[in-house]
């Protein structure tokens, strides 16, 4: 999907942003609810009251082990992604565990 925010420069955020919540249900979540926000990058971290860790995946849906796994909260180190649209992450975990995304606009 092309965006406004394609072939921007990374090192600025001129526009805002905002923030989402996903929660996972039946062990699996996307970005926003799979409702598009178009952005040009965001921060995500799951929370630190999850029971366990979860894993990512862009464009299509993350399993067990399809996907990276997320830093937990109490890790201290967001996982930033360059990525043009929220909609495009795929979560696992188990069910209602959240994952906080803050993206940036272009």
């Amino acid at each position: 999907m092309a965006t406004k925010y394609v072939g921007t420069d990374f090192g600025r955020i001129v526009s805002g942003g905002g923030s989402v919540r996903v929660t996972i249900a039946t062990t699996v979540g996307q970005g926003n609810g799979g409702t598009s926000i178009p952005c040009k990058g965001c921060f995500v971290v799951p929370s630190s009251t999850n029971s366990g860790r979860m894993r990512v995946n862009i464009g299509v849906a993350a399993t067990a082990i399809l996907g990276i796994e997320l830093n937990d909260a109490d890790e201290g180190n967001p996982t930033f992604f360059h990525i043009d649209d929220v909609s495009s992450l795929y979560f696992f975990g188990t069910n209602d565990d959240t994952i906080d995304i803050m993206y940036f606009l272009g």
